[in-house]
């Protein structure tokens, strides 16, 4: 299996540019998928960002199909446990500061 197979199927292929996200991070999506491989900050932050994506993705219906993702927190705190993992200056997810210094 290939790095950009076993990506495609942890994000349950509703990420079609999933060879970008590796391409991103360094990765070649050719090579040869390792548990060292799928360890790796590279891969796990394109994982992040393939989340991130999903995330960003309306509910769709049409006709009796449909796709809802209900609530997305949990898809949500996966995808910032891995940016505060590896990159935290990155986290799309973290809470900003607000310039609080004329509320008074």
């Amino acid at each position: 299996m290939t790095v950009s197979e076993r990506l495609s199927k942890k994000l349950l292929g509703l990420v079609p540019d999933a060879e970008c996200l590796l391409l991103d991070q360094g990765l070649t999506p050719d090579d040869e998928y390792t548990k060292d491989v799928g360890d790796s900050g590279e891969f796990q932050l394109a994982y992040a960002y393939g989340l991130e994506a999903i995330l960003l993705n309306p509910n769709l219906t049409e006709g009796d199909w449909g796709r809802n993702w209900g609530d997305k927190s949990t898809i949500e705190r996966i995808a910032s446990s891995i940016f505060n993992r590896f990159a935290p200056a990155r986290n799309p997810f973290a809470a900003t500061l607000v310039n609080i210094s004329n509320r008074w």
